[in-house]
């Protein structure tokens, strides 16, 4: 058996019933075919990217679940003929060992602390935000009569 991801969405023409319905209609499907169903995570209403067959709104369902290789097609074209059904993705996932899992979280922490570091010396000291203040109130504010009278000498420079 194949560990699957399935992805389908439901429009949302008559609500919360049709969801719940479409949903139990899919579990049975699967569950006749042999998945064993190891995750259902319903993400709820989203405003779709495009209309599809005039509907902008679904409610999307994620769900994982092991299944034989050879009835994909079948539960694929069931989920194709579905009316119940607006769209459907199914993907092959490889499950991690408990290995992977450890070395990934270890990574995520060792992430972590490196961006907290990175972050707590790139905090500039009181004494330099002093000084760059400073120095920017330092500088006499040019009017804009100077600065075209400026530009127009450099630009006769130029010219000449």
């Amino acid at each position: 058996m194949n560990h699957y991801e399935i992805m389908y969405i439901v429009p949302l023409k008559a609500g919360a019933e049709e969801t719940s319905t479409a949903q139990d209609k899919v579990r049975a499907m699967l569950q006749s075919e042999g998945a064993k169903i190891t995750l259902e995570d319903a993400m709820g209403k989203k405003k779709l990217a495009y209309p599809i067959e005039h509907v902008r709104h679904g409610s999307y369902v994620v769900l994982e679940c092991d299944l034989e290789p050879g009835k994909i097609k079948k539960v694929s074209d069931w989920f194709r003929l579905s009316s119940e059904i607006l769209r459907a993705q199914i993907v092959a996932k490889k499950l991690k060992t408990p290995e992977q899992l450890a070395r990934e979280k270890a990574f995520q922490e060792k992430l972590a602390r490196l961006h907290a570091q990175t972050a707590a010396e790139a905090k500039p000291e009181p004494e330099v935000i002093a000084e760059t203040e400073a120095k920017r109130t330092d500088k006499p504010k040019i009017k804009l009569d100077e600065l075209d009278k400026k530009l127009e000498q450099i630009l006769e420079e130029e010219v000449k």
